[in-house]
């Protein structure tokens, strides 16, 4: 298989065309989603974390 070959597979998904600057644009986008899920987890577990600490402590 060549490499030109290979080129134009990967470009054209169907009959959808895949643009360098779009896949770019869109591991970006993925990026940044992982962090915001990453960060809104690890807010949710400190926010257990002193929820369960505040119970221990009244009670």
């Amino acid at each position: 298989m060549s490499l030109k070959n290979l080129k134009e597979k990967v470009k054209t998904v169907g009959k959808r065309i895949l643009h360098p600057e779009k896949i770019i644009e869109m591991t970006n986008w993925l990026h940044h989603l992982e962090f915001l899920v990453i960060k809104v987890m690890i807010f949710a577990i400190s926010i257990h974390h002193l929820y369960v600490y505040t119970i221990k402590t009244i009670f």
